[in-house]
């Protein structure tokens, strides 16, 4: 009766529940059906979750791929707008810069919308005031510097970004320290209960079993379960004390698997098999994030490089446009064969800050959607490709500016140009 209310033929409760009817009117056991059904479901979710992880490298490589042209398609599509004498070269580049973000932004989305949904922290382990109060705190320090270095021209505009987004790198540890201790919790958390559930399966007594239980070290879990064996021994209701242990615990995982073993305990399961189940389903989640996380590493350290060489040819682009424009305005040139229109400097010197902060945003959240897991550690993310690079295109600028000033202006000086600048305007 249930199943006929679900309309979808593929829903797998639907399914469930008709092969379930089918064997209670059998008179099969059910505890045979329930296992099997059990690793068939484990054994479609591992293959599933592996399908989607091969779609993720795909769509990675994809992603760093588009990253990797985008950043040379401004640079030509604005030279070229130079060249062939645009009247509003400015537009050109606004334009080529706001399409290439849009297009990474929505392939982002369409990233989050296929990779598989990890989450880490359980619905009850609420961390966010604690992390609030710093961001706010970081974006407020790094608004105030940014706006004081701006206005009073201390340093270059490319630094004052990297000084003003350092401040997050504070709200970012601090994510990554609790993302950290979750996933640490998750790795302990199959032993202990595997091995809790085997020694209450003997003694019948959860303070006994966790007395010999705790004979073991668990790590950084060790001081949860010191405090779940406290209350057990203060006589508090069990399924009370797996709750508050699932919330000091933080993590999705431990969370299910504390609610099937409260259950089953006030249902007088078996807890030796109970507790082995519990414990193969939360290694086999742990395997599978565990692959996912050794991808993410991969495309990380990749963006992490190509962030670094774009930041370096958008340096080299403004430095190029500079020398261009001073060129122009220093020699007299002929335009008989080209009309040129140079990219005002000073546009390109307010720009380059957008273009750090803005890419290095795209880039970060692109990493955080192949690592899954916390959202808060994109912080740490943005401030690290930030400071990447600003410091980058800042060094690319000053290293490029002197060389080229002296090897293109020198040589095109008003006194060995004589009037024409060679292969522009002299008949070639």
């Amino acid at each position: 009766m249930i199943a006929a209310k679900l309309k979808d033929n593929t829903d797998p409760l639907k399914q469930l529940l008709v092969k379930l009817s089918q064997v209670i009117r059998l008179g099969d056991e059910l505890r045979i059906f329930f296992t099997d059904e059990m690793n068939f479901a484990i054994h479609t979710y591992t293959i599933r979750y592996e399908r989607n992880l091969e779609t993720q490298k795909l769509f990675l490589e994809m992603f760093y791929t588009i990253s990797s042209t985008a950043s040379f398609m401004i640079a030509a599509n604005s030279i070229m707008a130079m060249l062939m004498g645009n009247s509003n070269s400015e537009s050109i580049f606004i334009m080529s810069f706001v399409g290439v973000i849009v297009s990474m932004g929505s392939f982002i989305v369409i990233m989050y919308m296929l990779f598989p949904k990890d989450k880490l922290a359980s619905t009850k382990h609420d961390t966010t005031p604690k992390f609030r109060m710093a961001l706010f705190a970081a974006l407020g320090a790094g608004i105030s510097i940014g706006i004081v270095l701006a206005v009073t021209n201390l340093v270059p505009l490319t630094l004052v970004v990297v000084i003003a987004v350092a401040p997050l790198f504070i709200p970012g540890f601090i994510a990554k320290r609790m993302e950290t201790e979750l996933r640490e919790h998750d790795e302990w958390y199959p032993p202990f209960i595997r091995h809790f559930g085997e020694i209450y399966t003997m003694v019948g007594s959860m303070g006994q079993a966790l007395d010999a239980v705790l004979r073991s070290n668990f790590g950084p879990l060790q001081k949860q379960i010191i405090a779940f064996k406290n209350r057990v021994k203060n006589r508090i209701n069990p399924e009370i004390c797996f709750e508050i242990f699932s919330m000091e615990a933080g993590t999705s995982v431990i969370e299910s698997g504390n609610t099937i073993m409260s259950r089953a305990l006030l249902k007088g399961a078996d807890m030796n098999q109970v507790g082995n189940k519990v414990a193969e389903i939360s290694s086999k989640l742990n395997e599978l994030r565990s692959k996912r996380m050794q991808t993410s590493r991969t495309f990380e350290t990749i963006i992490i490089v190509l962030h670094g060489l774009t930041m370096a040819i958008f340096g080299l682009m403004s430095t190029l446009i500079e020398v261009f424009h001073t060129l122009l305005s220093t020699v007299p040139v002929s335009n008989q064969a080209f009309t040129l229109s140079p990219i005002d400097p000073n546009f390109i010197h307010m720009m380059l800050p957008l273009v750090i902060l803005i890419t290095s945003t795209i880039n970060a959240l692109a990493v955080k959607v192949g690592q899954g897991g916390m959202f808060k550690t994109v912080c740490f993310n943005i401030a690290m490709l930030t400071v990447l690079g600003g410091v980058t295109m800042y060094g690319t600028t000053a290293a490029l500016s002197q060389f080229l000033t002296n090897h293109i202006l020198d040589t095109y000086s008003p006194g060995v140009a004589a009037g024409t600048l060679p292969g522009i305007g002299s008949g070639t």
